[in-house]
Formats: C-alpha cells, sequence, structure tokens
C-alpha cells in the first residue's frame, strides 16, 4: 500500500497499477488463509504457534468457538470490507479529501470495530488482554486529533495506520504473553502446595 501512495503522490501511474495488482493478490491471499483458517479451523494457526513455543511444556485442550457457515461467511465478509476501506481511506488521502494526518483517526471506524469482532468471534481461545490493541490504537488516534504529532508525513502516511497497529498488536501479544507464563507458575505454585499437602508435608 505503501507503494501504491508513493505512486499516485509521484504520478507514476504504471508502479501504481503494479501496486493495486499486488493488493489484489493480497486480497486473494487473505480469502484463502481466512477459508483454509477461519470457520471451524479458526484459531488453527495459533495453536501451530503455541505448540511450537510451549510444546516441550506439554499440551492443553480448549474448547472451539462454535462456528457455523454464517459465521465463516460473516468473517470472510468483514475482512474484506476491512480491506476495501482502507484502500478507500488511502485514495482519498490521495485526492485531499483526509489530511494525511487523520489517517489513523478515520482508520479507527474500521479498525476498533473489527479487531473487537475478531476477540469475541474466537472466544474463549483469546483472552481480554488482546483487546489492548483496540484500547491503544482508539487513544493514539485521540492523541493525534488533540495534536500531538505522532504521525509520519510525505512519502510515509500509510504507515500512520500499520505502524501503530502492528505495534499495538505486538504489543497486546507479548502482554498476555506474559501474563500466560505468570499465569502457569502461579498454577504450578499451587499445585505443588496442593501436592506437599496431600502427602503430609
Amino acid at each position: 500500500m505503501l507503494v501504491v501512495g508513493i505512486a499516485f503522490v509521484k504520478g507514476n501511474m504504471i508502479l501504481a497499477g503494479v501496486g493495486i495488482a499486488l493488493l489484489v493478490v493480497i486480497l486473494i491471499f487473505i480469502i484463502v488463509f481466512v477459508s483454509k483458517y477461519g470457520g471451524e479451523n479458526r484459531g488453527l494457526i495459533d495453536q501451530q504457534i503455541d505448540q511450537w513455543i510451549y510444546g516441550h511444556e506439554g499440551a492443553a485442550l480448549m474448547q472451539k468457538p462454535e462456528s457455523t457457515k454464517t459465521k465463516k461467511w460473516l468473517d470472510l465478509v468483514i475482512g474484506v470490507l476491512v480491506f476495501i476501506c482502507i484502500l478507500g481511506s488511502m485514495f482519498l488521502s490521495m485526492q485531499g479529501y483526509i489530511a494525511s494526518e487523520y489517517l489513523q483517526p478515520v482508520s479507527v471506524l474500521y479498525f476498533v470495530p473489527f479487531l473487537v469482532f475478531q476477540y469475541f468471534l474466537q472466544r474463549p481461545r483469546i483472552g481480554p488482554l488482546i483487546l489492548i490493541c483496540p484500547i491503544l490504537y482508539t487513544i493514539h488516534a485521540i492523541l493525534i486529533i488533540a495534536g500531538v504529532r505522532i504521525f509520519f508525513t510525505g512519502n510515509f502516511v500509510m504507515l500512520n495506520i500499520f505502524v501503530p497497529l502492528l505495534g499495538y498488536t505486538f504489543l497486546a501479544y507479548v502482554v498476555a504473553h506474559i501474563y500466560s507464563r505468570y499465569a502457569l507458575k502461579k498454577l504450578k505454585g499451587m499445585a505443588h502446595l496442593e501436592g506437599d499437602a496431600a502427602n503430609g508435608g
């Protein structure tokens, strides 16, 4: 998307066309990815990552979120709509209808509902700590509107959306990871104390 934005700014329509074609490929990839890892397989990729990171500690089974064909298609449709909103806001920014510094606040209108929707769709596979991301993303937008200069300018305006989005998502997963380690340690401690008590220790 950054490539497309720079191409439009500089009037390089060939590069813009290549960038748009790339975006179409990405959209197709998203559709295929959601088809494979959405619906009944929602959370499968998370399980594979968890197994890679925590496999040596054993395994735990968790009830899968209830999935229906309607939910699967709703997930796909909403994902595509968010993608269209990204392209639309980027195009409006290139045309001067949205000031570059307000790209991120505008994106809150579609990204935050999408992230909250994903949380409710994937419960109990993911915990409420993941909501740190949309909360911080919203606070980021409020600070920009309040006049705080936490945004990119020039050819890097598209980073105004993706840097905070990816950064806060990563932060949310790190916090969730640290909390899960802490909770596991506490559980192991309780199990150890109960074992000692049962043995008369």
